[in-house]
């Protein structure tokens, strides 16, 4: 049964969703949204109870502190990847493994994980990051110094830049 922690950020609301036993992280919802919309938003997962897990206020902790301007790291212990292929897992990981504050292109994540012509795969992988924030697509962006798209939109990913720029 899945459980969900919303919790409050500067730019809104967002939502935390897990399963209990083992623990997982299974979406993380952006802000943007009230609360009520979050907790629509999670009725995708199934039935949801709101809960309260220590490892699930860890994660809530982390990204609290991403927003405080502190670098983090995701608990890939503790994300629910068993749905993605081991490129899509290897895209990911290679999006999680860019420094806070740096910026890096479609292309230059195409070709860290071996496959240089598939600069729309890994926008398309990163269009459906299921943990954003703690993998941070929003790092991401086009060869022409352009946004491209972002699940919270442009404006937010703007802003997520922006923070990290200091």
């Amino acid at each position: 049964m899945p459980f969900y922690l919303i919790f409050t950020t500067p730019l809104g609301h967002m939502a935390l969703i897990y399963r209990v036993t083992p623990f997982m992280v299974i979406k993380i919802l952006l802000p943007g949204q009230d609360k009520e919309g979050l907790v629509n938003a999670a009725e995708i997962f199934g039935r949801q109870h709101t809960g309260f897990h220590d490892n699930a206020f860890r994660v809530k902790e982390s990204i609290t502190d991403y927003f405080k301007g502190n670098p983090i790291s995701p608990p890939w212990e503790w994300l629910e990847m068993g749905g993605l292929t081991k490129l899509q897992q290897s895209v990911l990981e290679t999006t999680a493994d860019i420094p806070y504050g740096d910026l890096k292109s479609y292309k230059d994540v195409a070709v860290a994980v071996g496959r240089p012509r598939a600069y729309r795969f890994v926008g398309t992988t990163l269009a459906n990051n299921p943990f954003p924030i703690l993998i941070p697509c929003h790092r991401v962006i086009r060869s022409d110094g352009s946004f491209g798209r972002f699940g919270g939109g442009s404006d937010m990913k703007q802003k997520l830049i922006e923070l990290e720029a200091g």
